[in-house]
């Protein structure tokens, strides 16, 4: 083993050198991160993600509510679909509009859509 011995300046220096590089390596892969696509989810995924069963989230493809994927005959669900819907679903407890209010009663109430069984 050999034993290294430096001014403490100069290790200071080199600390603060790696420090930067570190902090140079973090901030290009973040933002690599952020350039990535979508991640794709799968049925139970996004389910779990928008607390409802499969069944409903089946429903809401049939009403076109929500967009997806179809790979190799499976049904796929982008992220950002999901962070859509979540968005556009969140009841807003500050309305100052009458747009904003309309919309917070129309999402608390169901929209006015009749409810119950199909014939």
């Amino acid at each position: 083993m050999k034993v290294i011995t430096m001014e403490s300046s100069a290790f200071t220096a080199l600390t603060e050198q790696i420090a930067e590089i570190a902090a140079h390596v973090r901030a290009v892969s973040g933002e690599s991160k952020g350039e990535s696509p979508d991640r794709l989810l799968t049925t139970r995924e996004a389910a779990h993600l928008l607390n409802v069963s499969c069944r409903t989230l089946q429903r809401m493809r049939s009403e076109q509510r929500i967009a997806y994927v179809v790979l190799r005959g499976k049904c796929r669900y982008r992220q950002s679909e999901i962070d859509r819907l979540l968005e556009d679903s969140t009841v807003t407890g500050d309305a100052a509009t009458p747009e904003e209010l309309k919309r917070n009663h129309t999402l608390r109430t169901g929209g006015g859509k009749p409810r119950g069984r199909r014939t």
